[in-house]
């Protein structure tokens, strides 16, 4: 039933609603084909449900005939059939076709089902009465159908604007940026001031900072676009916790905070992508101390799940803090791109800072990764709470053998490359995520 080829075809033939003779059929006919259109393109029914659902108690309100109400979808069935069948060669409107009759046969379905059943509660009521209140509902549900369908093909298309929009920002801002970080190292090689060299500092650490954004921008613009590609080998989980802990030690106890980490020895090793794996790890613990206040604890534990029924093999890491936690409303929402919970004007600045601030990208690539892994997040807290800090808890599952999702381009490296590239690669890890 599902096409969106079919959709944007029809989207893109709106001639095919024609002149009818019989004008009360008009909105009939145009929501119809607006509930067609989304029936197409997201495989739902509901619109068009609710549009035959009136129009077949319409028909039984005012006596009209089942063979009747029926000529409207199978003319218009007719109409789509033979503009296809001239303008689409034979095999894509084979295709095309065969999603088509789908449609109509549930189309059919539902409008017969319906008027039988009104039919026979129209027996039991005042014909006057109804004929009244589906005539005025009747008008409603078509334009109210017809709008949302529109409006649904309008937040599609502004989902599409925004995703094209990351991915140009991301690419456009690249280049100047390298362009300034190259300078401010040369001006940093050859000044002898002081001042000016602490000048040069400040700028090249908010390059810096402006270079993980675009980062994040360009893995989110490869997520949206199924452009996003993993590099498996066997990956110890303790390892990559281990540098990621290493690299935020700073500001650990910069905060006074302090870390647990458990059975994280016992896991196996899983086929993974390390790099994605340490952002993504990197990511949560980051998190954890930025929401936990200075003093807090942050608890990481490992745990082996086994295969049962048709779930294979996995491991589970859990992050949890003392921090301020999350409110049930935000629990998913925190996983959508450029989403912040909470007040913004109780945020600071800073990467690791109480509260700190953010472009809200973080999670939604931590959640895209593990996804494409073939793995799933989740986020368990009582509550937000700046005074008695709930807490939350993070928790991550990753299949032991890869299971990567289909539209993931694969690379895998042996572990005989593992032996020889392993010094590059960490020094490559640490480099981008110091």
């Amino acid at each position: 039933m599902k096409s969106k080829r079919l959709a944007q075809w029809l989207q893109d033939h709106t001639e095919m609603l024609g002149a009818l003779d019989d004008e009360t059929d008009r909105a009939f006919h145009v929501a119809l084909y607006e509930g067609i259109i989304d029936m197409a393109l997201h495989g739902e029914t509901r619109m068009a449900d609710s549009v035959l659902e009136s129009a077949a108690a319409h028909a039984v309100a005012v006596g009209r005939k089942l063979t009747s109400l029926m000529e409207v979808p199978q003319n218009l069935r007719g109409r789509i059939w033979q503009r296809i069948g001239e303008e689409i060669d034979p095999e894509p409107a084979f295709v095309m076709l065969t999603a088509l009759d789908a449609i109509f046969v549930h189309i059919s379905h539902v409008a017969i089902d319906t008027y039988l059943e009104v039919t026979k509660l129209a027996m039991a009521a005042k014909s006057v009465e109804i004929s009244r209140l589906y005539d005025e509902s009747e008008q409603k549900v078509m334009k109210y159908a017809t709008e949302v369908s529109r409006a649904n093909r309008e937040l599609a298309r502004l989902e599409q604007a925004k995703t094209d929009f990351i991915s140009i920002a991301a690419h456009e801002l690249k280049t100047p940026l390298t362009l300034i970080q190259g300078y401010v190292n040369f001006l940093r090689d050859l000044e002898t001031n002081e001042q000016i060299k602490s000048l040069a500092d400040g700028i090249n650490r908010g390059s810096k900072r402006m270079n993980v954004i675009i980062e994040d921008m360009l893995d989110l613009s490869a997520m949206d676009t199924n452009q996003l590609g993993l590099v498996l080998q066997k990956v110890k989980p303790k390892t990559i916790i281990d540098v990621v802990i290493a690299q935020l030690s700073r500001a650990i106890d910069e905060r006074q905070q302090t870390t647990e980490i458990n059975n994280l020895d016992a896991l196996p090793e899983i086929e993974a992508d390390d790099n994605r794996l340490h952002q993504i790890f990197r990511q949560i613990i980051n998190n954890a101390i930025k929401y936990t206040p200075d003093g807090g604890h942050i608890t990481i534990t490992g745990q082996e799940l086994e295969a049962v029924s048709n779930k294979a093999a996995c491991i589970q890491i859990t992050i949890s803090d003392t921090g301020v936690g999350i409110a049930p409303e935000d629990k998913e929402r925190v996983f959508e791109k450029f989403y912040r919970a909470g007040d913004s004007s109780l945020h600071s600045t800073g990467q690791t800072k109480f509260m700190g601030a953010g472009p809200g990208l973080g999670l939604a690539i931590v959640k895209g990764l593990i996804e494409a892994h073939g793995g799933h997040v989740t986020v368990e807290s009582p509550g937000f709470d700046m005074q008695n800090c709930p807490g939350s808890v993070f928790t991550v599952v990753l299949p032991i053998q890869a299971n990567p999702q289909p539209d993931i381009e694969i690379k895998w490296i042996t572990p005989e490359q593992t032996e020889t590239e392993d010094d590059a690669q960490i020094s490559e890890t640490t480099r981008r995520n110091l």
